[in-house]
């Protein structure tokens, strides 16, 4: 869950952590909430948005200017590597998850033991943490019995 609690009329801008960069620095309002996003318009008469309440941050005071900080890239992922995945819009569970494909600001994994053929495309880099592989390693020892 977010760490905000917004109600209709609050001024908010987009996370830059989770959001692309063409939302970067844009103030909306909030107009209502449907049972998952937030709708969302803009003062200045712009395209509206919708987005889940956790990619947004508190606007800064009107008639200040609104400054963002995009953070650095995350070194690309290995493919094969051992990820856990958290975010509040996360909905593939709790296991660990291989990656099949790194794009750079997103990337595509599956269930590790695999999901009936299902696979996540579009994860964001972000809500990845990699597991180390000698963890891993000296997991799988007890279980096949042989050291690696």
């Amino acid at each position: 869950m977010s760490e905000h609690e917004f109600a209709i009329g609050d001024r908010v801008i987009c996370d830059p952590a989770q959001t692309p960069q063409r939302l970067h620095g844009v103030v909306y309002v909030i107009d209502r909430f449907g049972p998952v996003n937030a709708i969302l318009s803009r003062p200045d008469g712009g395209q509206g948005l919708r987005i889940h309440p956790s990619a947004l941050l508190p606007a800064p005071a009107a008639g200040t200017a609104v400054v963002t900080t995009v953070p650095l890239p995350l070194p690309p992922l290995d493919l094969g590597s051992v990820v856990t995945v958290a975010s509040p819009r996360w909905t593939g569970g709790t296991d660990l998850h291989v990656v099949l494909a790194d794009h750079g600001d997103t990337v595509k994994l599956v269930r590790l033991g695999g999901n009936g053929g299902r696979y996540w495309p579009k994860v964001p880099r972000a809500w990845l943490t990699p597991v180390a592989a000698d963890a891993l390693r000296a997991a799988v020892v007890p279980l096949t019995g042989t050291a690696q």
